[in-house]
């Protein structure tokens, strides 16, 4: 599963890499002032691109554990943990079915995180954590997106309506399989926008085997490695 990630770019470099694509981004809001080097986690709101109405992309800030639009009750009454929908079931999982149909979206980032057990690990102890990149390529330097889906929820504390997300995840590549058995789905701009366009579970799990992901151990967290 991936519940870590990070974004060291700003929203114009998207914007850029996608407008030589000939596509063009709508952002629906101000972009935050927030630190590169701060990584993402549950329940934090984070940029995703969808397809707009002019069959451009749309951009917003949303929150990192999807709420599905069938839930009425206070957010914090949807218990299950909605961060990652498997590629296996995310067309037919109650919580993520309708969302893959109408509610795929792009999640930028640069990097994401694991972690194991060290050799001699006890429980109690700091799990080792790993930064999980790719190189880049001529054609997009280090830009990528995980592939994921997104739904509008009115819960009864956000009458006004939440937007919120998960990543998809799939069985983790020969790069990352020493570390965790999944991984997202981490693809091109151009393999992501075909899974916004198309929907095709079989061309995304072609796209991102991750065979070029690389692990490199990272530095500790404020909280120890303790997740």
């Amino acid at each position: 599963m991936c519940n870590e990630y990070q974004l060291r770019v700003r929203r114009a470099d998207y914007d850029a890499a996608f407008r030589s694509r000939g596509v063009e981004s709508l952002w629906l809001d101000p972009e935050p002032n927030r630190p590169p080097e701060r990584s993402f986690r549950p329940t934090d709101r984070a940029p995703l691109l969808r397809l707009g109405a002019s069959g451009g992309l749309e951009g917003l800030e949303a929150r990192w554990w999807l709420t599905p639009a069938f839930h009425r009750g206070p957010v914090s009454a949807w218990k299950a943990m909605c961060t990652n929908a498997r590629i296996e079931t995310v067309s037919t999982a109650p919580a993520f079915r309708d969302a893959s149909r109408s509610g795929r979206c792009l999640v930028p980032a640069t990097a994401f995180f694991e972690y194991d057990q060290p050799p001699g690990w006890r429980k109690g102890r700091p799990k080792r954590r790993w930064e999980i990149t790719w190189p880049e390529t001529s054609a997009s330097g280090s830009l990528r997106v995980f592939a994921g889906v997104s739904a509008r929820a009115y819960p009864a504390d956000h009458p006004e309506g939440l937007d919120s997300f998960a990543i998809i995840t799939r069985p983790a590549g020969p790069a990352l399989a020493p570390v965790h058995d999944r991984q997202p789905a981490v693809v091109s701009l151009e393999a992501g926008l075909a899974w916004l366009k198309d929907g095709d579970i079989a061309a995304l799990q072609a796209a991102s085997s991750g065979a070029d992901l690389r692990l490199a151990e990272a530095p500790a967290t404020p909280r120890g490695n303790r997740l």
